[in-house]
């Protein structure tokens, strides 16, 4: 009679545990506020298959939690054409109706997620650029990465990195900042925005070296020059895709810029970035 009754509390316990574990692993998925605006390029059910795609991959993310999905018609169309042009969609997409950008805002824990990530964090505006071969087709994730704009009014849009933190990659773009504005050859122009991305089909004799190399890294930079020439800069125009590669002495030491140079008759495009 008593083993009976220890069995029955054991099932009874066993069925609590297990409610309360179904209970929280639904809440958890309802906590992700999803909120789409109105468009004109996609039906809902279509923006909600990008929506359960994005979920599907954010499992990847270790020590993450998601918070927010979020669909505006306005970024989507600014951030997809720029994957159009620079991200490598020209090869594998026909046409903007098969490119969609969704927004995200998710939490970090104390374990930094993956290491990627500052400990104990919120990233906000973390966007999800998604692809499918035709529009009957399945969504799928090309390319994920911060897009935002930073202090000094920069647009900054940094890839997911197996080799760099965040930290580094931003110290790396304020060191541009500032070698930048300290050049006299540069008056009157502006850095308008600065790209990373792990994987660059460049010229890979002056790159690839570079790419593996965790004391070095590339980026990328939009620059408005001024109405009237200054130094080797064509006057009045906007030069895209206009290269820097910095170096440290070690993981803890200072970015300095060891080159720079103006990349758009290289056949410059971006391949998906390393979350892939």
């Amino acid at each position: 009679m008593k083993t009976n009754k220890q069995f029955f509390s054991l099932f009874i316990f066993i069925v609590v545990v297990s409610s309360i574990l179904f209970y929280k692993h639904k809440t958890d998925a309802e906590t992700v506020k999803v909120k789409i605006g109105q468009s004109s390029h996609f039906s809902k059910d279509e923006i909600k298959a990008a929506v359960s795609t994005v979920k599907e991959k954010f499992k990847g993310y270790k020590g993450c939690s998601l918070t927010e999905l979020k669909y505006s018609e306005k970024d989507s169309l600014a951030i997809a054409k720029d994957y159009m042009n620079f991200g490598g969609g020209d090869e594998t997409v026909v046409g903007d109706k098969n490119v969609i950008v969704l927004l995200s805002n998710f939490k970090v824990d104390s374990s930094g997620g993956d290491g990627s990530w500052k400990p104990n964090s919120t990233q906000t505006r973390y966007t999800w650029t998604l692809i499918r071969n035709s529009e009957k087709g399945k969504w799928r994730v090309a390319q994920a990465e911060d897009n935002y704009t930073d202090a000094n009014n920069v647009k900054v849009s940094i890839g997911r990195s197996k080799k760099l933190t965040k930290e580094d990659i931003i110290t790396a773009f304020d060191t541009v900042k500032k070698d930048f504005k300290k050049d006299k050859n540069n008056e009157g122009c502006t850095i308008t925005e600065l790209h990373y991305s792990e994987f660059q089909a460049i010229d890979a004799d002056t790159i690839e070296s570079y790419m593996e190399d965790k004391n070095a890294i590339v980026v990328f930079s939009t620059i408005k020059t001024a109405p009237t020439a200054v130094g080797g800069w064509d006057a009045n125009k906007t030069m895209d895709n206009f290269s820097w590669t910095l170096v440290r002495d070690s993981s803890n030491g200072k970015w300095r810029v060891k080159d720079g140079g103006y990349a758009l008759d290289i056949n410059l495009f971006f391949l998906t970035n390393a979350m892939l």
